[in-house]
């Protein structure tokens, strides 16, 4: 691979660590000034309209249609990009330095804080519709900031992004495709180092000096905020291209640059990571059919029944819908290539007699379990689900993105809000590609994740001695099955009307 750092005008950008010092900062001052904006901001006095400052409002604007969605084609590009400029991160990271830096428990290295935190926020959506009201939203930036503070004062690297961060286990799955990644220059001049300053997080003097006045200040290296050994990466599912070990290694035997195409997609997801695989698809395979009555209905049928049946009001129906849409909806979806792949594994002999005894499985009971099959069945589908990830923000921010004029001029958006829709005087946004044009570019993205989710199964299948056939019918099943669901919501939404 080329390595970026070696170019004339990005290669010093990247290695100034100013560079992502000022970046952050300024991600961290607009984020509290968005928690300012939103706050006391809920709805207008005097009109029946439930959620009038959606999207006029600053704060619901910024967060839910450019960073919920934008961050998606970021992490196309870069993975976990993104979190090397969160200022959430960063918070959590200037914290640790001075807070108790205790080891976080073993029993929470896994993806199921997160997963649980993303099941909390769904809920929110559904009892408090957060999405919708400004003074919800800027609670929930504050009280991020909070929780990023506190957990890095309590836990050393990056507590707050590994407990209670969704968006960078998404990241962790779109990573596997992204085309850029951290590597060394060479693993033999790391087996040699003696001073290992990328991980070791060494303390150094810096003098500071002003004329004559000399000033002497104690600074800790920031090491890697995922606990990685640059030397042992083999793929780029944690690494967050922060570049802290860039700027600690004096030996200059970092690299960053382009890699092979889908090569992350040979290990199967651990079992905790399926389990948040399945529960994004879930959400997002749910919030994708909203715009297909038939198919919503169809989804939702379920969880209305057990409601019903129940006794539950329509609390009680949100309850059992996330229940439904995060856990068993999503095996549901995987349930035709599991099968295909298990009748695929049945071992067909002829023998001389019955025997008198069972059969010894003792071979059969060193095949991976449950979770193991269906961690390495997901990963042809993170392509597509990644692909119908990309349309939901392009649909969002085509559509909003043209309120962003009126949101800036009135951060609080109730001037904007009665200008657009109570005394007329300026006409509603439009959209900024035309519905013709649009409608054909999500179909496009559709069968691109498609298409890259077949490669993705058929490089998986061969990677042994010979072609995992059962496999190549398992993900073309399973992918197929997933990419028809959203095929016939994009026709019936945007060609059908």
């Amino acid at each position: 691979m080329g390595n970026l750092l070696q170019l004339k005008i990005i290669g010093p950008i990247l290695r100034s660590a100013w560079t992502w010092r000022l970046v952050r900062i300024g991600c961290l001052v607009l984020l509290v000034a968005m928690a300012g904006w939103g706050w006391h901001h809920h709805r207008i006095a005097g009109l029946e309209i439930r959620d009038p400052l959606m999207y006029t409002n600053l704060t619901s604007h910024l967060f839910w249609v450019w960073w919920i969605m934008g961050v998606v084609f970021v992490a196309l590009l870069f993975g976990r990009g993104w979190c090397a400029v969160c200022p959430l991160g960063w918070l959590n990271g200037i914290f640790a330095r001075f807070g108790f830096r205790r080891e976080i428990p073993g029993w929470l290295r896994n993806f199921i804080p997160v997963t649980l935190v993303l099941i909390f926020l769904q809920l929110t959506v559904y009892f408090l519709a957060i999405h919708r009201f400004p003074d919800y939203t800027a609670v929930l930036l504050a009280l991020c900031l909070l929780l990023a503070a506190g957990c890095g004062f309590l836990f050393r690297e990056r507590a707050f992004c590994a407990l209670l961060c969704p968006a960078g286990a998404v990241f962790g799955l779109y990573a596997r495709l992204a085309p850029f990644q951290l590597r060394v220059v060479s693993k033999d001049v790391c087996a040699g180092c003696s001073s290992q300053r990328c991980i070791s997080e060494p303390v150094e003097w810096r003098q500071h000096r002003l004329g004559s006045t000399v000033v002497y200040r104690q600074s800790r290296l920031d090491g890697c905020p995922a606990g990685l050994v640059p030397a042992g990466l083999t793929d780029s599912v944690d690494c967050t291209l922060c570049l802290n070990c860039l700027q600690n290694c004096d030996k200059e035997n970092i690299k960053v640059g382009f890699r092979s195409w889908l090569q992350d997609l040979g290990q199967g997801l651990r079992p905790a990571e399926t389990f948040f695989f399945l529960v994004l698809l879930g959400l997002l395979t749910a919030n994708f059919s909203k715009v297909n009555v038939v198919l919503r209905d169809l989804i939702f049928l379920v969880p209305e029944k057990a409601a019903l049946l129940l006794g539950w009001q329509e609390n009680g129906f949100y309850v059992l819908a996330v229940i439904w849409i995060a856990l068993l909806l999503p095996l549901l979806l995987m349930l035709p290539g599991y099968i295909c792949y298990q009748l695929g594994q049945v071992k067909t002999t002829t023998v001389a007699e019955l025997p008198d005894h069972a059969p010894d499985t003792g071979a059969d009971s060193q095949s991976p379990g449950f979770w193991s099959q269906l961690g390495r069945l997901a990963l042809p589908f993170i392509p597509l689900v990644l692909a119908a990830h990309m349309v939901l923000a392009l649909v969002k921010i085509n559509a909003k993105a043209a309120y962003l004029p009126f949101a800036l001029g009135d951060p609080g958006g109730v001037k904007s809000f009665l200008a657009i829709n109570v005394m007329q005087t300026v006409n509603a946004p439009g959209v900024l590609i035309p519905l013709d044009i649009i409608k054909w570019l999500i179909a496009l993205i559709l069968v691109a994740g498609l298409l890259v989710s077949y490669l993705a199964g058929y490089r998986i299948a061969k990677q042994q001695a010979t072609v995992d056939r059962s496999f190549l019918v398992a993900t073309a099943v399973g992918v197929t099955t997933l990419f028809g669901l959203y095929l016939a919501t994009v026709i019936v939404w945007l060609f059908i009307r």
